[in-house]
């Protein structure tokens, strides 16, 4: 093209036009996510040296750049990582946080019903209503139990079907960077920028952010090279990895992120997934959901224990003791609750109310002659003993006339102190019992001191008042088992007792335990909310940040319109000026 007003004129036009068609597929784009400003390069032709000078030929296109950040855009992928992770392990932290009920539905409430229901077989053992009862309650306990502990298997399963999704999506969009990476790269040389494929490819590393954190590395051929967090490499050039969930080899109910490589399964670190909708899922999974199945379990399992543990020191209504051995060493006694290891486990297995041990297999009466002041507050059975260290009025029933009796008498070393020693009906010191043993008033006699009776605890007996040498206090089989309470008051006696540890060291009662295991989730769900809001705020801080750099101002836009549409009005009137010169020249040659 020549240097002519015709020339020139032209190149302004296309120069123009080009600029009004960049500015309008601004316009178009506008809401298009992901896409950066595009603007026309301009530049001049080069000069034509003539002899009086150098002539300039106009306008042309030198190329066409979008507006971007690299900065910006790898803060605004960071954060739009860390607001996935919190926001997918938040969603499930409020699914968790409904497995464990407060108030009248809590595991915790059905289990003190359980123990408050022996109120009534403490006041009328006979009834066996009351028993059902304790039955019927304990039943309800066992299945709110199960439930809860379905529901967090479930749960786990639902995690681990979310992984599975996220990790085909992962695939889908690195196959998807890996393709438009050939496709960039094939135009590397020709010194312009695929600006739209760059878009494009850049709102597919941002939306593979939200599913997992990544670093890129742009190659010389324009290609992006991209890494997880922890340096897996997932593309390289136009080749993508193939990750997959496996499970865990440790525990099956567990998921796990994978590499594919050569038709294996290579199990990665979960601190490889730093970011993303994974990095939250896997921190669900192996913490908050694992911490509650803990202590779940460890709640159900120590109050299912404390319930078995007791009943096993009892006499059910049919005069059946609890605390007998078998030629093994093992209680033979039934138990209120089976498999207790675990929520989904534990179910309930007496379910005659007769089978409740609500006797106690002694009795302790004061002998009619006693001089002191001592009564009897409380006789407990402790544990069972096996038949090795045995005691014939604990083992087993014993005959009407045996009995075991705690006979006072003076210290021979402190006349002002009290002994006491077991002794049968005939008056002989009992088999593996110390003959004397000192008494300290308002202590409990029991049996606890090996040296007393050797490695064995059978009971505890509280009195008040003061004993004098020579009183008698008579322990003795339970004579009618249906009608006694001992044990239904032993059973009344866990509601106070702290015999549940969440953390191995600190115990509490049932009630306490379960408020301590809905205030450690509670604490858990209000930080997932903290930190779900804080890296959500960031991520639309940077969004915003970023697209007021690089995406399009409709009102830049439209002033730019005008201010191209004045100047292709203006080449116009420059082709307008020659065309009617050229006709001057025309009319002048023919005249």
């Amino acid at each position: 093209m020549g240097t002519g007003i015709f020339s020139l004129g032209t190149r302004a036009m296309l120069a123009n036009q080009a600029m009004l068609d960049t500015t309008s597929h601004n316009i178009s784009n506008v809401n298009t996510p992901g896409y950066s400003r595009q603007q026309v390069q301009l530049q001049t032709e080069g000069g034509m040296f003539t002899g009086a000078g150098f002539y300039g030929r106009g306008v042309k296109v030198a190329t066409v750049t979008r507006s971007t950040n690299e900065f910006l855009i790898r803060e605004n992928n960071l954060n739009v990582a860390t607001s996935s992770a919190d926001q997918a392990r938040l969603d499930k932290l409020n699914q968790l946080e409904k497995v464990l009920p407060t108030g009248e539905n809590g595991l915790g409430y059905a289990a003190q019903q359980v123990l408050n229901a022996f109120v009534d077989v403490a006041n009328q053992p006979q009834d066996m209503s009351a028993r059902q009862v304790v039955l019927a309650r304990a039943q309800d306990w066992v299945s709110r139990v199960n439930t809860a502990g379905k529901q967090l298997d479930d749960l786990q399963a639902g995690t681990v079907s979310d992984m599975q999704t996220t990790v085909s999506r992962i695939n889908s969009l690195t196959q998807q960077i890996a393709t438009a990476n050939q496709a960039i790269a094939s135009y590397t040389g020709i010194g312009h920028e695929p600006n739209d494929m760059l878009d494009q490819r850049d709102q597919l590393v941002k939306q593979l952010n939200e599913l997992v954190q990544v670093n890129t590395v742009e190659a010389d051929d324009g290609s992006l090279n991209v890494f997880m967090g922890g340096g897996q490499l997932l593309v390289l050039s136009n080749s993508a990895q193939t990750l997959s969930v496996v499970r865990d080899p440790l525990d099956s109910t567990l998921g796990r992120v994978a590499l594919r490589t050569g038709g294996t399964d290579r199990i990665l670190e979960s601190d490889q997934m730093t970011g993303g909708a994974i990095k939250g899922l896997l921190q669900f999974q192996d913490k908050d959901i694992a911490d509650t199945r803990a202590g779940l379990n460890a709640f159900v399992s120590q109050f299912a224990t404390a319930l078995n543990q007791q009943q096993s020191l009892g006499v059910d209504a049919t005069g059946a003791l609890q605390t007998t051995f078998n030629a093994a060493g093992n209680p033979v006694g039934t138990p209120l609750f089976l498999n207790t290891a675990s929520a989904t486990s534990i179910g309930l297995n007496l379910l005659q109310p007769k089978g409740l041990a609500a006797a106690s297999p002694l009795v302790a009466s004061v002998q009619a002659g006693n001089t002191g002041t001592a009564s009897i507050d409380s006789l407990t059975m402790a544990r069972a003993l096996p038949q090795a260290n045995a005691i014939d009025a604990t083992t087993s029933l014993p005959s009407t006339n045996t009995t075991l009796s705690v006979v006072f008498e003076t210290s021979t070393t402190d006349p002002t102190q009290l002994t006491y020693r077991f002794v049968d009906s005939t008056g002989t010191p009992y088999k593996d019992t110390t003959p004397k043993r000192a008494w300290t008033p308002g202590s409990p006699i029991n049996d606890a001191d090996p040296a007393f009776i050797p490695s064995s605890q059978l009971f505890n007996l509280s009195i008040s008042g003061v004993p004098r040498a020579g009183d008698k206090i008579t322990i003795a089989r339970t004579t009618y088992p249906a009608s006694n309470n001992g044990n239904a008051q032993a059973f009344l006696a866990l509601r106070d007792k702290a015999m549940v540890t969440l953390d191995g060291t600190s115990f509490a009662t049932v009630t306490d335990a379960y408020s301590q295991m809905i205030g450690n989730l509670g604490v858990a769900v209000q930080g997932g909310k903290t930190a779900a809001s804080i890296s959500s705020t960031l991520a639309e801080t940077s969004e915003q940040t970023l697209s007021s750099t690089t995406g399009v101002n409709l009102d830049e836009e439209a002033a730019r319109l005008i201010q191209f549409q004045q100047s292709y009005q203006a080449a116009a009137k420059v082709l307008q000026i020659a065309q009617s010169l050229f006709d001057t020249l025309l009319q002048t040659a023919r005249g």
